[in-house]
């Protein structure tokens, strides 16, 4: 059916044609114009300036009576140096005010608040009346495990007309609660608000001796941060500010001597303000069940010194916000929930301690676990200074004498002083401790009688409220702005016109320079 056959094979070759097919086209573009033209400005001038040479006229001077002046301050110098002469009272005195010097600090009496039995106890706060007589000690249980039980109490010592103290106190308040914080009020001396540790914030009327009562104000959901009088707000009509750690800042108006209690506003810090919290999932119960949680955890706040209405409020997740007692904007959750955040500040790296503003600037300091003290404009959100400390700062204070030095006290031995214009250190006092070098609070006396600034600083493990006299370290002497050898004959005659100058600073005991002194020394051998 199928069969094989084979065939021949056959081939051809390929071949390129060499005529290919060409045609030739011409493309132009069309014409280019080209044209030129220039710009220059029509007029042009030049003016010189140039000062006129001062020609320097003779001044005359009476070198006689500068010799008589002279003549006059030299003994009360030389008065001065012998007195001075062998004492200590320089030794730490340096010109170069970029340096820290330290002071030494002089302890007037130490009151023993806790036996030394009471080891699980501590001092929580203190607080100097408005007229400076009384100083009022709370006491607290170092931990707390659950809900605060204890009866605490808080104890009171008055100050003498030399400045003491007696070891017992002249009164005793029993609490049913640890004393969490204190303030006495800024008018009204004999009324002292109270934050405990169950959560409850109480007014003590001190003025009847024989039948003391606490009135209630409010109880939060949480162990109470912080008690704050803002005097004269509405009518001349007190306000008391209470935060939580709840989140929740309660103002209260007081009347008919402090005895009725009207809530005025209550603010809350929402979570949502934290970035970590605001980045977590919607529930499914949505912004009322948020609405329903506590808020962040308040650790302390300060009103404002230019501003009456704005406070500045810290939080335990570092967070800083600017806030206003005006603030209108509600939270769903009641009728009188205002969340009072109208801005916020640069953040710290951990939770804030201690915030308090300038009494007398636009300016506030904080203080947080990040091991930082920061100064802050009111109008800014970054800081203007960073100041880096070795160890954490519980707390600060403004001084009396000058009002930009703020103290900062905590964890060790030293209280630390420093300029809020530049965050520098002014000086340092240490205070000699034995045990855990710990300073739990500190309170400055304005009102002291012998008009020295009065410091009480605690020592947690001991128990013991120090009296410490810092009033030397508003007496710092300046060195003066001027080397009297290189005067010129003009300043030389001003000196003349104001010799009360010189006189002034040798009463104050200010340091004589030794080319000033070279001179007196001259004159008054060649008289």
């Amino acid at each position: 059916m199928f069969s094989t056959k084979s065939f021949d094979v056959v081939s051809f070759n390929s071949e390129l044609s060499t005529t290919k097919s060409e045609t030739t086209a011409n493309v132009q573009t069309t014409e280019i114009i080209y044209a030129a033209d220039s710009a220059q400005t029509t007029e042009t001038r030049s003016i010189g300036i140039q000062t006129m040479n001062e020609q320097k006229t003779n001044v005359h001077v009476d070198y006689d009576k500068l010799a008589d002046f002279l003549k006059r301050v030299t003994p009360g110098i030389l008065g001065a140096l012998d007195e001075a002469y062998g004492t200590n009272a320089f030794d730490d005195y340096d010109t170069n005010v970029k340096e820290v010097c330290s002071v030494n600090i002089e302890l007037l009496q130490k009151i023993t608040a806790l036996k030394e039995s009471d080891t699980q106890m501590k001092i929580s706060d203190l607080s100097w009346s408005t007229v400076g007589g009384t100083l009022a000690v709370g006491l607290s249980h170092i931990n707390h495990e659950a809900w605060c039980d204890h009866f605490s109490t808080i104890k009171f010592y008055n100050l003498t007309k030399e400045d003491n103290f007696t070891d017992i106190p002249t009164k005793t308040l029993v609490t049913n609660g640890c004393v969490a914080t204190l303030s006495y009020h800024p008018i009204d001396p004999s009324i002292l608000a109270t934050g405990l540790a169950n959560w409850e914030v109480l007014i003590w009327n001190l003025r009847s001796d024989n039948s003391i009562k606490s009135t209630h104000v409010c109880t939060h959901s949480d162990c109470v941060s912080q008690v704050y009088w803002k005097p004269r707000m509405l009518n001349d009509v007190t306000l008391l500010l209470s935060s939580s750690k709840d989140g929740y800042i309660s103002a209260h108006k007081l009347t008919a001597n402090f005895t009725t209690v009207q809530l005025y506003k209550r603010f809350k810090i929402a979570k949502e303000r934290n970035p970590v919290e605001n980045a977590r999932p919607r529930s499914a119960g949505g912004t009322r069940e948020r609405a329903a949680e506590a808020g962040l955890c308040i650790m302390t706040f300060d009103f404002s010194s230019k501003h009456p209405t704005i406070f500045v409020v810290g939080t335990l997740c570092g967070g800083i916000y600017k806030c206003s007692l005006d603030s209108v904007t509600s939270i769903e959750g009641g009728p009188s929930l205002i969340d009072p955040v109208i801005d916020e500040y640069e953040r710290h790296g951990g939770a804030v301690t201690c915030i308090k503003c300038s009494p007398s600037r636009n300016l506030f300091v904080s203080s947080a676990m990040d091991k930082e003290i920061r100064i802050y404009n009111l109008d800014e959100h970054v800081s203007q200074q960073t100041i880096s400390i070795d160890n954490t700062v519980v707390g600060l204070t403004w001084m009396i004498g000058n009002q930009d030095i703020f103290a900062a006290y905590g964890a060790g031995a030293f209280i630390k002083f420093y300029n809020v214009t530049d965050g520098k250190p002014v000086t340092n006092a240490k205070f000699q401790m034995t045990g855990r070098e710990d300073i739990s609070s500190l309170r400055i006396n304005s009102k002291s009688r012998k008009e020295r600034n009065h410091v009480v600083q605690y020592h947690v493990e001991k128990s013991h409220c120090n009296f410490a006299n810092t009033s030397s370290y508003v007496k710092r002497r300046e060195e003066w702005s001027f080397a009297l050898t290189e005067l010129d004959s003009l300043e030389w005659e001003s000196i003349i016109k104001n010799e009360n100058t010189l006189e002034i600073l040798i009463n104050n005991q200010c340091p004589i320079p030794s080319t000033l002194i070279a001179i007196l020394m001259h004159s008054s051998l060649r008289t």
